[in-house]
Order: C-alpha cells, then sequence, then structure tokens
C-alpha cells in the first residue's frame, strides 16, 4: 500500500492535516507541549488537541488500548466520512511496544512498515507502508510489527521473534484496518518499552482506561501484589526512557515530511543512546 508521501513525494504543499494518535495519556504527553496554537475541541463526543508544529497542522488524540482503539478510530472514520471532521493527509500512529529480539533494548525505535499475521496453518508478513527515504537508519530502524489482544509475556514475544516479528503491541493492525477502508494513509512509529525478557503484569491492563492510568485500581493492585512493586519501579524508569525517545523522533519525523527542513534532518547526527 503505497503512503501518501510516495505518491505525492513531488508536491509536499498537499500534506497538510495530520493526525497523531496515541494508545495511552503518557505516550501523548510527550509530544503536546511541542504543538503550537493548541487548543481542546470536543466534536460528537471524541476530545483532541488541534495546533501546529513544524509548518503543519495537528490533531492529537488518545485512542485507548487495543479493542478501544479500534473502536475509537471506528468513530473517527464515521466522522471523517460524515464531514463532521476534517480528512486527514496522514495518520501517524505512535506509542510504546515490546521487545520480540534477544538484542532489543528500551528506547529502540522502529518504523513499522510491516505486520505479522499468524494464522493457524501459516505465518505471513503483510507490507503496510514503504520507506521513507528520509528518515535517519542510525537512529529509526524499519521493523515487522506483530497486533495482539493482551500484554505480551517474554514466552510470547520470543514466539513472535521467531515467525519474523521484531516488536509487538495492541493496536497497529486493528488501526491500520480502520483507516485502510477509508483510503487515509497510516504510519506507525513505536519505542520498545519492555525488552525480550521483561515481564509487564499482566493485570496491570485493566488499571488502564481510554488512555489513562486509574489510580484506585492500581493501588490495590499493588497493595494485593506487593511483590510488583519493583516491576512497577522499573516500568516507571522505562517508561521516562521510552517518553524520551518518541519525543525524539515525532519531532524528526514530522521536520522530515517537509522537503525544506528534510536536508536540515538528514545531516543531524542523533544519539541513539539518549
Amino acid at each position: 500500500m503505497a503512503t501518501f508521501l510516495d505518491i505525492n513525494q513531488a508536491d509536499a504543499s498537499e500534506l497538510k492535516l495530520i493526525w497523531l494518535l496515541f494508545p495511552t495519556w503518557a505516550e501523548e504527553l510527550s509530544f503536546l507541549h511541542r504543538i503550537q496554537s493548541k487548543k481542546h475541541n470536543r466534536v460528537s463526543g471524541v476530545s483532541f488537541i488541534e495546533g501546529n508544529y513544524a509548518g503543519f497542522r495537528i490533531c492529537s488524540f488518545v485512542v485507548g488500548v487495543g479493542s478501544e482503539a479500534r473502536q475509537c478510530c471506528l468513530h473517527l472514520s464515521e466522522l471523517i466520512l460524515e464531514k463532521k471532521l476534517a480528512r486527514p493527509d496522514l495518520v501517524l500512529l505512535a506509542g510504546f511496544a515490546g521487545g520480540c529480539k534477544n538484542d532489543s533494548k528500551t528506547g529502540d525505535i522502529f518504523f513499522v512498515n510491516r505486520i505479522l499475521h499468524d494464522h493457524p496453518t501459516r505465518v505471513e508478513i503483510e507490507t503496510i507502508s514503504h520507506d521513507p527515504f528520509f528518515l535517519n537508519q542510525n537512529l529509526i530502524r524499519f521493523g515487522v510489527g506483530a497486533t495482539v489482544d493482551r500484554v505480551a509475556t517474554p514466552g510470547i514475544k520470543q514466539g513472535l521473534g521467531l515467525k519474523g516479528a521484531d516488536l509487538v503491541e495492541m493496536e497497529l493492525k486493528l488501526v491500520h484496518d480502520v483507516f485502510s477502508n477509508i483510503c487515509v494513509p497510516m504510519q506507525c512509529l513505536r519505542v520498545i518499552l519492555d525488552d525480550l525478557g521483561f515481564t509487564i503484569p499482566d493485570k496491570l491492563g485493566s488499571c488502564v482506561e481510554k488512555g489513562r492510568l486509574l489510580l484506585l485500581p492500581l493501588v490495590f493492585f499493588v497493595f494485593f501484589n506487593p511483590t510488583s512493586a519493583w516491576s512497577l519501579f522499573q516500568l516507571g524508569l522505562k517508561t521516562s526512557l521510552a517518553k524520551k525517545k518518541l519525543l525524539l523522533v515525532l519531532e524528526m519525523l514530522i521536520n522530515g515530511l517537509d522537503p525544506k527542513n528534510r536536508k536540515n534532518y538528514e545531516k543531524t547526527n542523533f544519539d541513539p543512546h539518549i
């Protein structure tokens, strides 16, 4: 599937409205302070932040985790078709993921250009996006993502890695299918949060609703699972690093969408160890 960039390389002026989709508020927060002239909007029950960045109009949405993201994006697609929301020129899904390879580590950045489908009788890898030629490959790797319906354990991550996945997450396939059906180009950036050997407590997923961490369920979870406190502390440190990397790569990608900025970013030496 050709992306907007492949079709319109010669006329960047056509790329005016970019939607940023984040599964959680923590992921969105890393970029919010970069948006200029931002304002909070609400259309047909959907809240989002609108503003400007690097010469583009930006709309930022928190879509939720897993199936919540699919439902939210279905609603967004209906609003586009009903002309209640302007059709974006590009949708960019950005957030965290789990690493599926032995050498994966927190902070690794992937431009996901393929999705792994694990069927009962075969494994398929579908190309969903061509590689933008301007990305700094010292910082960003191109990779295969696998979408699952729950927090992935180390065993699941390792199994998906053996089948060709570089990372695992819970939204990409669901969101991609929604926007593909209405012919809106989509790309995906993921930053590794939990490496192959790190275990995120499975029940932690029940403490997140509509992209926000629910404090009371989290307190009860820690109270009844005191041994999880150390894992949550480590997860907090990993989240801090992943947020810094996500901000860095979003700035680079969005600036790189404009050919006027692209040459400057191609010459920039980014430190992959931030």
